[in-house]
């Protein structure tokens, strides 16, 4: 038995659920893998993008696709609008805003969301080759939605997992699978996240990236 196959049976996945859950869970696995040793490249790479490129630039032209975002190269902060029916996130401004909540929309202010040290630190370190893990995720166009988030066909394991709570969730949608798994290490938080995020999933997008993060850490939450 695998270690994903431990930890759906520690879920309560039942048995005759195993291969299918396998199946998708381990087909993003090999995508996944690739974008992450790309993005070992992507802090280098982006010093050079973020030097030369355009400020009214949405995204990378596409001989550098793979280094592109699957949201946007100025971020993920900007504000949403209703357009023909659906919410899209508009562009970033060309100077920081504070949301009303504190946050701001640069990724390095109080500079420009489209200035070289935002576009470097949200492309380059943290949401590294954004664009392939949509590329190679899944679309979840024709399921049911219910609040904006889709409805599930199965979720077993704890629901309330996080840096507060270890466990195990496992959630599958349109025969979309993901699995998530937290637990205590050196004082934080240790994090395996496997298939398509499916818990991430809305209407805004539709999409469930591919992941494959078998060690994620994050100190104790002050």
């Amino acid at each position: 038995m695998n270690k994903l196959q431990t930890y759906l049976t520690e879920a309560g996945v039942p048995a005759e659920l195993h291969a299918q859950a396998l199946a998708s869970l381990q087909s993003a696995r090999k995508p996944a893998l690739i974008r992450f040793w790309l993005g070992l490249t992507a802090p280098i790479v982006w010093v050079f993008i973020a030097a030369l490129l355009p400020r009214k630039a949405e995204q990378l032209p596409r001989w550098l696709r793979w280094y592109d975002n699957n949201i946007s190269i100025n971020g993920d902060r900007s504000d949403w609008a209703l357009i023909d029916g659906r919410h899209m996130r508009m562009p970033a401004p060309d100077e920081d805003v504070v949301h009303d909540d504190g946050q701001h929309v640069s990724y390095w202010p109080p500079y420009s969301p489209r200035s070289f040290l935002p576009r470097w630190n949200f492309n380059g370190i943290r949401n590294r080759c954004g664009w392939l893990a949509k590329k190679w995720g899944q679309t979840l166009e024709n399921i049911t939605y219910r609040a904006g988030l889709p409805v599930l066909d199965g979720e077993w394991g704890n629901p309330d997992i996080g840096r507060q709570v270890m466990g195990i969730r496992v959630a599958c949608v349109g025969g979309v699978w993901q699995l998530v798994r937290t637990s205590n290490l050196w004082g934080g938080t240790k994090t395996e996240n496997y298939g398509y995020e499916v818990l991430n999933a809305n209407t805004i997008d539709r999409f469930a990236t591919c992941t494959w993060t078998a060690w994620s850490w994050k100190g104790p939450k002050k």
